[in-house]
């Protein structure tokens, strides 16, 4: 680990971590006085890495201490630079280089699970297919530029309110991807690229295996993330449709070394999901003709 990376705390006289407390460096740090950020603690398994700007002072950021060994940094400042509407990068600004250890400062946003904020009309399938959709969307165009998340999970991915936002660039009802720590620029594109050793996430494989293809692991994980979704919204029983195309995502594994087989790239999977979200939107506007029509009450003929 290079000097001067996280995690940074704040400890007391006994050498003990106060994980209530902003770290000095960072209170201290040229881009926070500038700004004139005040700073609170997240309870999480961010600390030392991630705080906060006081949830009373809005428009609310959060301030990450990034890691100068990962490739976070050039990752963002590169998916940053696309003004393209298939980008799902927060949008956020990377401290300058000469500001002292870079920080990046992205807007605080909801939470994944809560579906209601894409203010989509139509049912809990539909809604849910929406945001899949957006997922697999992101994961497109980040592997077309031949750089894979590695870290795919529902912590790493925020959605954006229908309300008005305070935050530069963020769109509503819009899914964005946030934490690129565990991120890569690859040598090759999808379908040619060789299996990688896989760096700790926050999903873990199902397999015996330590080595994948790290477009191929994107695309998994995000199957696991979908899953996680349909068990939230369903609990036990979610549509026959979600359950096969989830599986589909997962695939069969079988330790491919070389670019794997086993479950579709991304830009196969939001094709198919595009086609399963039209069908889905199909489907529900017929139900809802033919049940307005038998509520239809026709006069008598006299």
């Amino acid at each position: 680990m290079s000097p001067g990376n996280p995690p940074w705390y704040e400890r007391d006289e006994n050498g003990e971590i106060m994980i209530l407390e902003v770290p000095a460096g960072l209170k201290t740090h040229p881009e926070i006085i500038r700004r004139g950020l005040e700073l609170e603690p997240i309870f999480s398994c961010k600390i030392g890495v991630v705080y906060k700007t006081c949830w009373f002072k809005e428009p609310v950021y959060y301030i990450k201490i990034v890691d100068t060994d990962t490739e976070e940094a050039a990752v963002f400042q590169r998916l940053s630079r696309y003004r393209d509407p298939r980008n799902h990068t927060i949008p956020g600004e990377l401290t300058p280089p000469d500001a002292g250890h870079p920080l990046l400062i992205t807007p605080s946003l909801c939470d994944y699970f809560c579906l209601e904020v894409l203010g989509e009309s139509g049912s809990k399938l539909y809604c849910a297919f929406s945001m899949f959709l957006q997922l697999m969307e992101g994961i497109e165009f980040m592997h077309d530029l031949q750089i894979v998340h590695m870290d795919i999970c529902t912590a790493n991915v925020v959605a954006s309110g229908q309300g008005t936002h305070h935050y530069p660039g963020v769109e509503p009802g819009k899914v964005y991807f946030i934490d690129f720590g565990s991120s890569l620029q690859l040598p090759l594109g999808p379908g040619k690229q060789h299996a990688i050793t896989l760096p700790p996430s926050q999903y873990r494989l199902a397999y015996n295996i330590t080595t994948f293809d790290p477009y191929s692991w994107d695309v998994y994980c995000a199957a696991l993330m979908m899953e996680e979704t349909l068990e939230q919204c369903y609990k036990k029983n979610p549509p026959l449709i979600a359950r096969l195309y989830v599986n589909w995502l997962k695939g069969e594994e079988r330790g491919c070394t070389a670019a794997c087989r086993c479950r579709p790239s991304a830009r196969r999977a939001r094709r198919v999901l595009s086609a399963i979200l039209w069908g889905v939107r199909a489907w529900e506007l017929l139900s809802h003709a033919l049940h307005g029509l038998k509520s239809l009450r026709l006069p008598f003929i006299s």
